[in-house]
């Protein structure tokens, strides 16, 4: 397997999460902060993919993995574990590593080079735009499907364009009013201008307006073959119209148009965020369980000299 290392890398071998792709990397990296992304190819094209988020804490480095590697559909054991074992080795000396995998499976794969779980991770909801939109609209619960009916009824007028940070700083703000009212938490706001402001064109806003007044708005990630639910805002007419459902509705059908095969909605909260629960599995997503938070110590090389066990 052939190893290639750079900052941003290359769009991966198959649907990723936001973690793990060029358009994270150049925010991150715009935001000063240390971005590694490791690819693994074949002369038959690329296999693995990992970005790596990196941090000096000291003598040591931290070396974060957030919901990878990517594999290519249907690799093989031997080459996951190929890939896991040059990315470890080559990114090691004095550094701890954190990562979770985007499935509960692929974490045996990080078990097998010395991670040990340490936090159970949070389930989220992932849609699938792959199907038609007549089997997407049947996966949806019947009372969502009631509401989205309610909102495609209610005379609301649908807009979509790319977010623009000075036209829409207004919407920043409410929804940051919202979310400490609310008490959720979300990414904070220079990292959707950021994200913005290094990949045009992939944060689009969809906006719902009845008689001429918002409603609702949500904002959308776009990343290759997947796009991400990043965050939204209503008010009492928007609640009343059910516009939210309409919106997501809609944003579904653009984005497969255009390619992109799924829609990550985020985290499943029942706890915290009971309604916003129930709005994002009614809507047909499918509720998945990443790996666990894992942890690996790989201790400095001057350190391992000196500690070699007696012969």
């Amino acid at each position: 397997m052939k190893i290639n290392l750079s900052d941003h890398g290359v769009p991966p071998p198959a649907p990723a999460a936001l973690q793990q792709t060029p358009q994270y990397a150049r925010a991150l990296a715009a935001m000063g902060t240390r971005v590694m992304v490791v690819a693994g190819h074949s002369d038959a094209g690329m296999l693995a993919q990992a970005l790596i988020v990196r941090r000096r804490i000291g003598p040591l480095t931290l070396n974060w993995l957030p919901l990878g590697p990517i594999w290519k559909p249907g690799l093989a054991a031997q080459h996951r574990d190929a890939f896991l074992s040059h990315l470890t080795r080559i990114l090691s000396g004095g550094a701890v590593w954190l990562g979770n995998a985007e499935t509960e499976v692929a974490a045996g794969d990080f078990t097998a080079h010395g991670f040990h779980s340490m936090i159970t991770p949070t389930p989220v909801a992932r849609l699938d735009l792959s199907p038609p939109a007549t089997t997407r609209m049947a996966a949806q619960h019947g009372k969502w499907r009631n509401r989205l009916r309610h909102a495609q009824s209610a005379d609301l007028v649908v807009r979509q364009r790319e977010f623009d940070p000075t036209r829409d700083a207004d919407f920043l703000a409410r929804e940051t009013a919202q979310r400490r009212k609310r008490r959720y938490r979300a990414l904070p706001v220079g990292f959707t201008l950021t994200y913005a402001a290094q990949n045009p064109g992939s944060a689009r806003l969809w906006s719902a307006h009845k008689n001429g007044a918002l409603a609702a708005q949500m904002l959308i990630l776009h990343h290759g073959v997947t796009a991400t639910y990043h965050i939204g805002w209503t008010n009492e007419i928007g609640r009343k119209t059910s516009a939210h459902n309409l919106l997501l509705w809609q944003a579904q059908a653009w984005l497969a148009e255009r390619g992109v095969t799924r829609l990550d909605l985020g985290l499943i909260d029942t706890d915290h965020t009971p309604g916003l629960a129930r709005f994002k599995l009614g809507s047909g997503a499918a509720l998945c369980t990443p790996g666990p938070t894992m942890i690996r110590f790989a201790p400095p090389a001057l350190f391992q000299k000196r500690h070699r066990p007696a012969a």
